[in-house]
């Protein structure tokens, strides 16, 4: 069973206006590009979330989808798993409404809300099991980084897994030093786009990014409490993303 829980304090005449909506598909049209081309190594990060879930989950057990988007990559990830209840978080209603299209005839129970991810993981203590969060972290300050780490910890039943995938730096590497190292080498690796959508995907990277190196989203990893913070992806050829797994 399906439920679409939508915020009642949200503008609708803003959220659902014409030039709002043909934002969305501007946005949403060069993440799909990126998705198809695996520009961001989709496929790979869904294959090991995959993994991850087979070997450890041989009994029902709760997903939660921080930032979910659309839910597609969920969807693909939960196939055939044991899951029993899957619960996405988004604050955008137009993405919310293509995963509820997305996930209509899923044969677990599905809960798609219209929330900020921050706040709306310290409503949920202890509730899932499995928590996935993609390219979304990043867009908080470190401290505030580092807040929603231990608030995903509580996120987790015992035994919990987390992870997420992130754009990093290299280490000592300064925010200014990571765009002007990124701003040419992204335009080659994100080849699908035309040159207006990676002109406004730029602008998006160059003011709300915030990377951190490696080592310092396995030190936040155990800051937070967790029992293991480790690396367990990390993009072919120079660095700019990789996926992080903790366990609670």
């Amino acid at each position: 069973m399906l439920h679409l829980h939508f915020n009642p304090e949200t503008d609708v005449s803003k959220v659902l206006a014409p030039e709002a909506l043909n934002m969305f598909q501007f946005e949403w049209k060069i993440y799909q590009k990126l998705v198809h081309a695996n520009e961001m190594h989709h496929r790979e990060i869904g294959q090991l979330l995959r993994d991850e879930i087979g070997r450890r989950f041989d009994r029902p057990f709760a997903f939660l989808d921080l930032a979910c988007g659309d839910a597609s990559l969920a969807h693909m990830v939960l196939r055939a798993s044991k899951v029993a209840t899957y619960e996405g978080l988004d604050l955008s209603r137009p993405a919310l409404q293509c995963a509820a299209r997305v996930m209509k005839d899923a044969p677990y129970d599905v809960e798609l809300a219209e929330e900020d991810m921050v706040e709306g993981i310290l409503r949920r203590p202890a509730s899932a099991n499995f928590i996935w969060c993609g390219y979304s972290i990043h867009h908080l300050q470190r401290a505030q980084q580092q807040e929603m780490l231990s608030a995903i910890r509580d996120a987790l039943k015992p035994g919990g897994v987390f992870v997420c995938a992130e754009p990093v730096c290299l280490p000592g590497e300064t925010r200014t030093e990571y765009t002007r190292r990124w701003q040419a080498e992204l335009r080659h690796r994100f080849r699908s786009l035309t040159e207006a959508e990676y002109a406004h995907l730029w602008q998006h990277i160059s003011t709300h990014d915030f990377p951190e190196a490696p080592e310092d989203w396995v030190a936040m990893g155990k800051t937070a409490g967790f029992a293991t913070s480790r690396e367990i992806f990390r993009f072919p050829g120079d660095l700019f993303c990789a996926a992080f797994l903790y366990e609670r």
